[in-house]
């Protein structure tokens, strides 16, 4: 009797341990859509190629000709309903790749790369930031395309409302400020605020880091220049020589988070605060104004922080080493033994493709399209084929949908018109897509 019942109990263990076991491979099939692998031999991937391979070199060709882009046939989105299998779809940052936040003590102007290299000398100059420009072609004339397939809003919000209430803005990475000072400052009137103290008597530079110290403590995406009262040029905050002004910038909102009423208000009142020990005239946009402008801006953010993914499957397990070969060949430049990014190291902050292998299941690539960061005009569809083309040769893989079906001509039409549309909604918000603009707010790592 008791063997009877250990031998039930043994088989319902195994039962139930298969029973999780295919719950959680069907959960991940549906996640990622990542099903339908390649049937030719890895040899012959050269020699003959398969048809997917002849309709996306078709691709390609019509892609240089303006006249096709990327559609979704089918997507599986987070609550399990498949609506499509290539989308443009938000992607939060790798965690093991990603950087060191930036006190707000190290933030230097870099909205304002460009201005901090060469004087500016009108005074009513237009303050917009000024960042290295993405490479763009020219892009052709467009012929009329066919009538695409109706398609579902694929843009979806990038984080919870939880992350919302207590994210705060990322501040950009520092860069270098010019020795000689800068005649005049950038800020951007949509991003930022800005706080100013001016001073009827130069101030002591040992004074103003005093002032500065305490600006820092507020823990705030905070960039802090001071105006020399000799040759009226700025400068970042220095114990050495004497000032009249301090300014303080204040970045509103970016895709980590948005100011809230407390930081609003501790902003205007550590201000004031400086105006009154260095009797000197303050002022600041109202708390209320800083708020109101900070979260119009991170719901345009989180509504538009979208990336465009497509999965890349083999029939075996893909050995790391073989992918960062084949992706260095491509263009790629390894950021971890499982990420890449494509371009090289000098140009890591115009990066808007990356590359990823799964860590769980190592058939399989996804191909990402930072889909803000990409300038129209550079044609970013186009060098997204290309390149998936380029990996799916070296590395027998196939490009395909949740479906099981490769990417065809008919899917690129609708994928095409939904990124189009999505570019406008940028322009609308407005925040030029690839601008300097767009890469404050939504830059990742």
């Amino acid at each position: 009797m008791n063997e009877t019942v250990l031998f039930l109990v043994i088989g319902a263990a195994i039962i139930l341990v298969g029973l999780f076991l295919w719950s959680r491979m069907e959960a991940k099939k549906n996640r990622e859509g990542k099903v339908g692998l390649s049937n030719l031999p890895k040899n012959g991937m050269y020699n003959n190629p398969p048809k997917r391979q002849a309709n996306q070199q078709e691709l390609i060709r019509n892609l240089n000709n303006g006249t096709v882009g990327f559609e979704v046939e089918s997507v599986t989105d987070h609550a399990g309903d498949e609506r499509s299998g290539v989308a443009l779809t938000p992607s939060m940052p790798d965690n093991e790749t990603e950087k060191p936040k930036a006190t707000w003590q190290e933030i230097a102007d870099t909205t304002a790369t460009a201005a901090q290299t060469s004087e500016v000398s009108q005074p009513n100059e237009q303050t917009s930031p000024v960042l290295p420009e993405v490479p763009v072609q020219t892009k052709k004339p467009e012929s009329a395309a066919p009538k695409e397939p109706k398609q579902e809003n694929l843009f979806t919000n990038l984080v919870t409302e939880e992350t919302k209430e207590t994210a705060e803005p990322e501040a950009p990475a520092p860069s270098t400020f010019p020795k000689e000072g800068l005649a005049h400052f950038r800020h951007d009137e949509v991003t930022e605020t800005v706080g100013w103290v001016q001073s009827n008597k130069p101030v002591d530079g040992k004074k103003m880091m005093e002032m500065v110290a305490s600006l820092q403590k507020l823990n705030l995406p905070l960039r802090i220049y001071v105006c020399r009262s000799d040759n009226k040029r700025w400068y970042q905050p220095s114990a050495v020589g004497r000032y009249s002004e301090l300014a303080v910038v204040l970045l509103l909102a970016n895709r980590q988070g948005c100011i809230n009423e407390m930081d609003a208000s501790r902003f205007a009142s550590a201000v004031q605060q400086i105006g009154i020990a260095l009797e000197a005239d303050s002022d600041t946009e109202a708390s209320h104004e800083i708020v109101k402008r900070a979260q119009k801006l991170y719901k345009d953010v989180m509504r538009l922080d979208v990336q465009l993914n497509f999965v890349m499957a083999s029939k075996e397990p893909l050995n790391p080493n073989d992918v960062a070969e084949a992706a260095r060949l491509a263009g790629f430049t390894q950021l971890n033994p499982m990420r890449y990014f494509l371009g090289t190291a000098k140009r890591i902050a115009e990066a808007t493709i990356f590359l990823h292998q799964d860590d769980f299941d190592r058939r399989y690539l996804t191909i990402a399209l930072d889909a803000p960061l990409a300038s129209p005009d550079s044609n970013p569809l186009r060098t997204l084929f290309s390149v998936s083309n380029d990996l799916c040769a070296r590395l027998n893989l196939q490009l395909q949908d949740s479906r099981d079906r490769p990417i065809n001509t008919e899917s690129a039409q609708s994928i095409n018109h939904q990124l189009k549309k999505y570019y406008q909604e940028m322009i609308k918000a407005n925040i030029e897509p690839g601008s300097p603009r767009a890469r404050v707010l939504f830059t990742r790592d």
